[in-house]
């Protein structure tokens, strides 16, 4: 894998997911390769933590800027306006030479097909410029499929695993339209795995 791009549960009982998700790209990655993950600002540290003794090298910090309505966290009373992606390299020095922007104006995805809904704006960002085109991205935690269309928008292989089967097929659904919109979908594949 070039890239592994998802966006795990923010809350506490799923530091655990973070834990699995480093042993799965210190294995999966080929050198150079990332790995980028929201993440909830409680627990970034830990996940760092995870990150580093499965043998990843941490190599930045990129915001996500949002834009409203804000999520309120009342037991600390903050109004959420950014959130984390924590970006990690399997070895010492990534893969392609560009630079990055460390900020992305996200586009508040409409939310329709599932409560936890991301907008393809971040995945966009990072999957141009850390891999090229033909590159694999995964997202083991695929959810409605939006790392999947971002990555074949830009000529990216994609491999998504979802463990929830009434989820996958939408996320299927979605990323096969667009797929074979540009007819390339025989160069993207769909993984599942249920529980």
């Amino acid at each position: 894998m070039d890239l592994l791009f998802t966006d795990p549960p923010y809350d506490f009982k799923s530091l655990v997911l973070y834990q699995e998700l480093a042993k799965v790209a210190s294995r999966v990655l080929k050198d150079g390769g990332s790995l980028v993950t929201y993440c909830g600002q409680d627990y970034k540290y830990q996940i760092q933590q995870f990150m580093e003794s499965s043998g990843l090298t941490p190599r930045w910090e990129l915001a996500v800027i949002l834009r409203g309505p804000y999520a309120r966290i009342y037991k600390k009373q903050v109004l959420v306006t950014w959130k984390p992606l924590l970006w990690f390299v399997k070895g010492s020095k990534k893969r392609t030479p560009y630079f990055i922007k460390d900020s992305v104006v996200s586009k508040p995805p409409a939310k329709e097909l599932h409560d936890w809904e991301q907008s393809t704006t971040e995945a966009h960002h990072v999957i141009s410029i850390l891999t090229f085109p033909g590159d694999v991205v995964l997202d083991p935690l695929m959810g409605i499929g939006t790392t999947g269309i971002a990555a074949i928008n830009l000529k990216r292989q994609f491999i998504g695993i979802e463990k929830d089967p009434e989820i996958f097929q939408r996320a299927r659904r979605r990323i096969s339209s667009v797929a074979s919109s540009d007819q390339r979908s025989d160069h993207n594949s769909i993984g599942e795995i249920t529980t």
